[in-house]
């Protein structure tokens, strides 16, 4: 893809679909980004941990049964790009994604499309995050910087 727009980024191969209507509200939103952040750094996890851990991804596989398919995308704290098959009308929406593979739920995050440009296999989409509450902003924002040093992590791991 083209040169990003945001400094803070990640890029990745993830489930997600344009939608018209949230899947859940920002605090559900909210609380499944923190509990996927607790869900991926702790290394020890107890007894107690491990079986809210296997509850949380049973209920996790029974709100999502099925996951859209995997598309090649760019998340910054601002912005989105990713690459459609179809073309998303130019309006306003939500795109669910899925974070994780291990704990798949599609979360919805409110966003403006602002281009959408032809290319070889379909279609690169840029849109503009909408999220307007606090608490749901903090997560996403939490995720995107680990998912971001993460990302640079392993590429100066490569290089040496």
């Amino acid at each position: 893809m083209a040169e990003f727009l945001d400094g803070v980024h990640f890029s990745a191969s993830l489930p997600l679909c344009w939608q018209d209507a949230p899947l859940q509200s920002a605090f559900e939103a909210s609380r499944y980004f923190e509990v996927l952040n607790a869900f991926e750094q702790t290394e020890e996890r107890s007894v107690d941990d491990a079986k809210l851990d296997l509850q949380l991804l049973w209920l996790a596989r029974v709100l999502t049964p099925a996951l859209p398919a995997p598309c090649t995308l760019t998340v910054g704290l601002e912005h989105v790009e990713w690459l459609a098959t179809t073309q998303p009308a130019m309006q306003a929406g939500w795109l669910a994604l899925c974070f994780s593979s291990t704990f798949p739920y599609l979360v919805s995050l409110q966003a403006q499309i602002e281009s959408t440009l032809a290319v070889a296999d379909g279609w690169r989409c840029t849109a503009r995050w909408r999220i307007e509450d606090d608490a749901l902003r903090t997560a996403f924002e939490r995720t995107v910087f680990r998912r971001h040093r993460e990302q640079i992590r392993r590429q100066h791991t490569q290089e040496h």
